[in-house]
């Protein structure tokens, strides 16, 4: 038998047993304490000021387009806003010729843009009072299904998971909502020359990667005869299936073509995926293209096709065109936030040492302490 077996006695008076490690008890006086609240007021005011100036720096022009002006032939001249709002025009009716440019709202937006050579230039949408955080709208949604591990809808995304007969693939509220303007940059005010976008890896890695996967077809299948396609149907709001999302689709319109430079096809377009990425507050913009062309110091035009309704929850539609500094995109909350705390603490010491100076007693010392007796 081993003879390095403690007794039970034994392991009770050890020193991790009896709280009797070595260990640093330090006594907090304002001596002490003081310094040590500056210190971290000062660090935080310096990182707050270099987040700040990182945000300052970013070159960002934002461009409403809520109620643009129709430039085509037919309704020439009036509000998309209006136009899409009342569906007697036919804009949202999915049996229109969509193909036809004059059956679409489209806005020519003259833009002045800063000088962004050699930087990375990105193009957003911009969303406001648009409820992506509403909980039933949140729960709305299949991710088994998007990520091609089945090929049934769930309860999750009532009312959207079947329509009676088929299953909604996708499924869900979230996915039936897609944004669908489309964003154009043109180096001319008449929009001949467009200039190059990009629509890949505009989505998070880890979503393209793992989340978002299509059912896997039989070899040489298209992807429309994969098991998870097969069997259902595309969503109400939707163009085409989403085995063709992302594909071109002659005689129809849909703003995840690739004439739009959008990238990937089915559930793994990016477009899509970033749509999915829902966002915590009404007020958000969502990642739409990267500028592939060197953008100088003049005047762009932006030509939108005005697709996506929100006059009928009163929300607004912007275009965002950004770059990045090292602290990534326009943000001010986190420099503030750290300048607010580090002045706090600053303010705390200077209020504390003054109490202390003024009103001081000696450490220790029994006058303010209360009898029990």
């Amino acid at each position: 038998w081993p003879t390095n077996i403690m007794s039970e006695g034994e392991v009770k008076k050890r020193s991790f047993k009896q709280q009797t490690l070595p260990a640093w008890k330090p006594i907090l006086i304002p001596k002490t304490v003081l310094p040590n609240i500056l210190l971290i007021g000062v660090v935080f005011v310096a990182i707050g000021i270099a987040l700040f100036l990182g945000s300052q720096s970013v070159k960002e022009v934002i461009v409403p387009y809520t109620d643009c002006v129709n430039v085509n032939a037919k309704n020439n001249n009036q509000s998309c806003s209006s136009l899409l709002s009342n569906y007697t025009n036919g804009y949202t009716n999915l049996e229109l010729n969509h193909t036809d440019p004059n059956e679409r709202c489209t806005c020519l937006i003259n833009v002045a843009l800063p000088d962004y050579q050699d930087e990375s230039v990105f193009i957003y949408y911009s969303l406001e009072n648009y409820f992506q955080n509403h909980r039933a709208y949140v729960q709305s949604r299949w991710d088994a299904q998007l990520r091609g591990a089945t090929t049934l809808a769930n309860e999750n995304c009532a009312p959207l998971d079947t329509n009676g007969t088929l299953d909604y693939a996708p499924c869900g509220l979230i996915a039936n909502s897609l944004f669908n303007d489309t964003i154009e940059l043109c180096d001319d005010a008449g929009c001949t020359s467009l200039l190059e976008l990009s629509g890949q890896d505009i989505s998070w890695r880890s979503d393209r990667e793992v989340k978002f996967r299509n059912p896997e077809p039989e070899a040489g299948q298209p992807l429309c005869d994969a098991p998870g396609f097969t069997n259902t149907t595309k969503l109400p709001s939707w163009p085409v299936p989403a085995c063709q999302l992302g594909t071109p689709t002659p005689g129809v319109y849909s703003a995840q073509a690739p004439q739009y430079k959008s990238n990937g096809v089915g559930y793994e377009n990016e477009d899509f995926i970033v749509w999915m990425r829902t966002a915590a507050l009404p007020s958000f913009r969502k990642l739409y293209r990267r500028v592939v062309t060197d953008i100088s110091d003049k005047n762009y035009t932006l030509r939108i096709g005005y697709n996506y309704p929100v006059a009928g929850f009163d929300g607004t539609k912007a275009v965002v065109i950004s770059n990045l500094s090292w602290q990534g995109g326009k943000n001010s909350f986190l420099g503030i936030a750290y300048l607010a705390v580090g002045s706090l603490c600053i303010v705390a010491t200077i209020i504390l040492y003054i109490l202390v100076r003024v009103k001081n007693r000696v450490p220790g010392a029994e006058d303010y302490l209360k009898s029990w007796n």
